[in-house]
């Protein structure tokens, strides 16, 4: 297997699933298949993102899903792939680009909120900002005085900015109330597995649901 030494030796669809990961910081192997693979086998999804990570590009971890005995792949840039994002022919600011993919506890939960990215336009993946690079750049941090950042946000094709919120199954009746009171009407993807969209309802969600299997 022929080894990437070099950035100009990535192919476009290499670039795109870098630029990817730099938009979400973290994604699933089978987001990634989904998107570039879908109708080729697992296997030849995992050897290209192997070379690249062999080639220093991006890292792999294994997470534990909601489910007992569920585990995912999941990848983030390393630092080569970094270098690239935040290159000349990328362009991303260095400050909210990231080389790990998260805190241990946090992982599932960017991978689920991600779950929106894939389903939007070129145009609205462009503007897509995970609730880190929101923090960031609104200098405040989730909770802070009050203040709850969405897990993520995106520009919709009419210009309107528009929230992604993700529950795993762990959040309680008082934790959607408090955020759907801080997000103050602003148009909300509301994530979550299969079946717990009546209790995010019940406790004032509104808007998009995405819903997905715990299986995935």
């Amino acid at each position: 297997m022929a080894k990437i030494t070099k950035a100009k030796q990535l192919t476009d669809r290499d670039k795109s699933i870098l630029t990817d990961l730099a938009r979400c910081r973290v994604l699933s192997s089978s987001q990634i298949k989904n998107a570039y693979w879908p109708e080729a086998k697992e296997r030849t999804c995992l050897e290209r993102l192997e070379r690249l990570q062999k080639a220093g590009f991006v890292k792999v971890q294994t997470i534990p899903g909601e489910k007992a005995g569920r585990y995912l792949k999941v990848f983030c840039l390393d630092d080569k792939g970094k270098k690239w994002a935040t290159g000349p022919e990328c362009g991303f600011d260095r400050k909210t680009i990231f080389v790990h993919p998260g805190k241990s506890n946090e992982i599932l939960h960017q991978v689920r909120t991600n779950s929106v990215y894939y389903r939007l336009s070129s145009n609205e993946r462009a503007t897509y900002k995970i609730g880190d690079v929101i923090e960031i750049e609104r200098k405040v941090y989730k909770g802070g005085g009050g203040v709850e950042i969405p897990d993520a946000a995106f520009v919709n094709d009419e210009g309107d900015e528009v929230y992604v919120e993700a529950d795993t199954g762990s959040y309680t009746g008082r934790q959607v109330k408090q955020k759907v009171s801080s997000f103050g009407g602003k148009r909300t993807i509301w994530v979550c597995p299969a079946g717990r969209k009546g209790f995010l309802a019940r406790h004032g969600a509104e808007g998009e649901f995405f819903t997905y299997s715990t299986a995935s």
